[in-house]
């Protein structure tokens, strides 16, 4: 397809819409086989409303198309999850391998809390899970390391170095730190919306539901004690956690009937879902807010649409790049994008054009001349006699500059 667009004379930015259209129709395919797990293992009901409060959420759908390798990992995790309730475990077991050795090596703490529960209940021997591994092993290691070295120009295995920063130079630190609960605190509540309220409610209602939060909270609380925290970082949960509440859901729904009460609570079941979509529909339009690398690259290619032949220097600061710049995003051929990470003054002072944060632009105004400015989100204000009572407040994030000797 990306071939295809590239002979039509296509922008690398369809490329990025075409990737992303593939890798969220994947994990949308792994999640549908994983939902049919659900549905032999739990009802059709339990299968019905987890599809319910996965729409009605932000997060899960939001990410489901990111090229991240923690999306990417969400395919393997969701057909080895399928296994698992479908009790097949020596696929289950090499499934699993792939997403922690080629993908996300803290999932051995998620599946291998899974695998635990098996090892106890009798339902896996040692000996398959040693030869299995032992397979997977054989496997996965191979092509993933065969795979990337030939991508990345050198010899390695990339989780195996990411394990290495993370854990033992503990260097993940460097991007931020979070207290110990954040993840249950902010995360959870965010991700889930209003369904989080029917997590404590599953093992009560329906104590099938054990089994699904055994393994999400040993592994949020695990990867808790690593200082550096992101929502990314339990995705994977997310799912499940929204099958335990999709049975107490589903138990409620089934006894709608039977009192007063129960019809009440039906009725609280669906508001909460519109709670969920009305929720979502904020987040949706704040996140559109958290990209100002992405609206600050577009500004620059249609500031400058009459110098795409002209080979232009362009340095994009570090906030640029984590906020949307990337490979796709840089659509003229003939500039140079830049993002060198702590030039000097004077080394930035050589570029024609300067994506720059903070305070930086202050030591250009000599040099050059202001383009543009991005705004990004800062806040969320309540005033409760404007109408809507909630006002989202931005800050400016990023400048616009062009070297004046440029001009002529």
């Amino acid at each position: 397809l990306t071939s295809m667009v590239s002979l039509l004379g296509g922008s690398k930015f369809i490329h990025q819409l075409i990737v992303r259209a593939v890798l969220a129709c994947m994990v949308l395919g792994a999640f549908r086989v994983y939902r049919s797990a659900v549905r032999k293992r739990f009802g059709v009901e339990v299968s019905t409303w987890l599809t319910l409060l996965t729409l009605s959420q932000f997060h899960f759908m939001f990410y489901s198309s990111r090229t991240l390798p923690n999306t990417m990992a969400l395919v393997p995790v969701l057909l080895s999850l399928s296994f698992w309730l479908n009790s097949n475990p020596t696929m289950f077991i090499f499934t699993a391998a792939s997403s922690i050795l080629i993908f996300r090596g803290e999932l051995a703490m998620f599946l291998g809390a899974v695998l635990l529960m098996e090892l106890l209940v009798g339902k896996v021997t040692i000996l398959r899970v040693v030869v299995v591994g032992l397979v997977s092993l054989c496997v996965w290691v191979p092509l993933t390391v065969a795979v990337d070295s030939f991508f990345w120009g050198r010899l390695l295995w990339p989780e195996a170095e990411v394990m290495y920063f993370n854990l033992v130079l503990n260097k993940s630190s460097d991007w931020g730190v979070q207290p110990f609960l954040w993840y249950f605190y902010s995360v959870l509540p965010r991700a889930l919306g209003s369904s989080i309220l029917l997590i404590p409610l599953a093992p009560i209602l329906d104590r099938r539901t054990i089994i699904l939060l055994f393994p999400c909270i040993t592994f949020i609380s695990l990867y808790s004690l690593l200082p550096h925290k992101e929502l990314r970082f339990i995705l994977y949960t997310f799912p499940v956690l929204n099958t335990a509440a999709a049975a107490s859901a589903a138990r409620f729904w089934i006894n709608r009937s039977k009192s007063l009460f129960s019809r009440l609570f039906s009725l609280a079941l669906l508001g909460h879902l519109v709670i969920n979509l009305l929720a979502s529909s904020s987040l949706l339009y704040i996140s559109s807010l958290n990209y100002p690398g992405g609206q600050a690259i577009r500004l620059l290619h249609q500031l400058e649409a009459e110098n795409t032949n002209t080979p232009l220097t362009v340095h994009l600061d570090n906030l640029a790049c984590q906020t949307g710049v990337s490979r796709f995003t840089q659509e003229v051929p003939g500039w140079l994008y830049d993002k060198t990470e702590q030039l000097t003054i004077q080394e930035l002072g050589k570029f024609s054009h300067l994506v720059l944060a903070g305070d930086k632009p202050k030591s250009f105004l000599e040099t050059h001349k202001f383009m543009g400015q991005v705004d990004s989100f800062s806040g969320v204000k309540f005033n409760y006699t404007h109408f809507p009572p909630v006002i989202v407040e931005t800050k400016p994030a990023l400048y616009l500059l062009k070297k004046i000797k440029d001009e002529s």
